[in-house]
C-alpha cells in the first residue's frame, strides 16, 4: 500500500510540475481584444507585445544548412546558455515570442512560442518538448486579476478571432515535495508491452498495483 501511495504522489507531481494551458474563451469577430487602458495607434502597430514582462535570456532563431535552433543567451555577459534544435515538424512555425520562465510551466524550465500567421502556434520548453499548440498568431502574455493569461488572434475568410488562454504560472517556481524513493531499488520493465515497477522481490503496475 505505502508504495502504490508513492507511485501515484510521483504522477500526481509529474502532473503539476506540467499543468496545463487552457483555452478560456474566443471573441468572434474581434480583429484586436486589447488588454491595456491605453488603446493607442502605437500599441496597434507594434502588436504582438510583451506587456512589459521581461524575459529571462536573450534569443533568436538561427538557420545551419537546413537545420534551425532557438538560441537562448545570458544577458549579463551574452553568452550562449542553451541551444535547441527544432525538429521538422515545427520548422513551419518562423517566430519565436514569449520567452519565460515558470509562467507557460511551472518546472523552472525556459519556455518560449513559435508560431506563424498561416498555422498558428506551439509552445516548447528549452529541452525541446511540445508543452501546448495554441490556436492563432501573435501571443500576447497579459496580467489579470493577479493572473497571467495568453491572447492570440487569427482572421480566416474574413472572420477575426481572439482567443484567450490561461497559463499555470505565476512568475515563480512552485516546488513539488518528492516521495521518497523505496529502500530497495527499483525499475521499470516492459513485460507484454506494459510498464511495470519492478524492485528486488516485488513487481506493481504503474497504479501501484501489486503484480502476483
Amino acid at each position: 500500500m505505502k508504495k502504490s501511495i508513492l507511485i501515484l504522489a510521483a504522477l500526481f507531481a509529474a502532473t503539476f510540475a506540467n499543468a496545463q494551458i487552457t483555452l478560456l474563451h474566443t471573441f468572434e469577430s474581434w480583429g484586436y481584444v486589447f488588454v491595456t487602458a491605453n488603446n493607442t495607434d502605437f500599441e496597434r502597430s507594434n502588436f504582438p507585445q510583451y506587456g512589459y514582462i521581461e524575459s529571462p535570456y536573450f534569443y533568436g532563431i538561427e538557420k545551419q544548412d537546413d537545420n534551425y535552433f532557438v538560441n537562448l543567451y545570458n544577458t549579463d555577459d551574452f553568452s550562449l546558455y542553451k541551444s535547441v534544435p527544432i525538429i521538422e515538424e515545427y520548422k513551419k512555425y518562423g517566430t519565436i515570442c514569449l520567452t519565460t520562465r515558470n509562467i507557460l510551466t511551472t518546472d523552472g524550465k525556459v519556455c518560449f512560442c513559435l508560431f506563424s500567421a498561416d498555422f498558428g502556434g506551439v509552445i516548447l520548453d528549452e529541452d525541446g518538448q511540445l508543452i501546448a499548440t495554441i490556436e492563432g498568431c501573435c501571443p500576447v502574455l497579459t496580467h489579470i486579476n493577479g493572473k497571467y493569461m495568453l491572447i492570440t488572434r487569427s482572421s480566416n475568410k474574413g472572420k477575426n478571432l481572439t482567443y484567450i488562454y490561461s497559463v499555470p504560472g505565476n512568475g515563480e517556481a512552485q516546488d513539488v515535495e518528492t516521495p521518497s524513493a523505496p529502500r530497495k531499488s527499483a525499475r521499470k520493465v516492459l513485460k507484454k508491452d506494459q510498464v511495470f515497477v519492478e524492485n528486488a522481490d516485488k513487481t506493481y503496475t504503474l497504479q501501484g498495483q501489486e503484480v502476483k
